[in-house]
């Protein structure tokens, strides 16, 4: 499926070639399931649009991440990645027929460079369906994912002296 814009302000190749390990190893790295284009569109029209009206250009910084591309990701590259969980394979499938991720959805993690990203965590509780949000800290990418379920859920990240993370999922309350 060769597709271009998936909303006002995004390309679907904005989602595809944004990470530092694209950029490292340029290796084939876009869907192949026309529910991942779908998700995708989903999400760049129902978050990722009215957060640039409202706030500026962000900078998508790991956006599709097709199987492919996961083999390419070193073990303390950064983002840290969980694909059975993360959401940013979409639909797509592994090398054995099955979902990489079971969660349905997209996920991409962006920043908006200068700006309080917690600011726009909250402005994203406030206003938009999500599925989960992972809050890494004020000059970090917010990672945000749709799905049909729109569970809400707020992840904080914390970082450890070792350079961890261990999540703490948080009540819209107490975000």
């Amino acid at each position: 499926m060769a597709l271009k814009h998936c909303s006002k302000h995004f390309s679907y190749e904005d989602f595809y070639f944004c990470s530092n390990t694209w950029q490292r190893t340029k290796v084939p790295n876009s869907p192949e399931q026309d529910e991942t284009y779908v998700a995708i569109k989903q999400l760049a029209t129902t978050i990722l649009d009215p957060i640039v009206d409202t706030f500026g250009k962000i900078e998508i910084s790991y956006g599709f991440c097709s199987h492919t591309l996961a083999a390419q990701i070193k073990k303390n590259d950064i983002p840290l990645i969980s694909p059975n969980l993360d959401q940013h394979a979409g639909y797509e499938l592994n090398t054995r027929g099955n979902r990489i991720c079971k969660r349905d959805g997209f996920a991409c993690d962006f920043i908006i460079p200068n700006l309080s990203m917690k600011l726009v965590a909250k402005w994203i509780v406030e206003n938009c369906d999500f599925d989960r949000l992972y809050f890494y800290g004020e000059n970090r990418p917010i990672h945000v994912s749709i799905g049909p379920d729109d569970k809400r859920q707020i992840v904080i990240m914390k970082q450890l002296d070792s350079g961890r993370y261990i999540p703490r999922v948080v009540k819209e309350d107490n975000f």
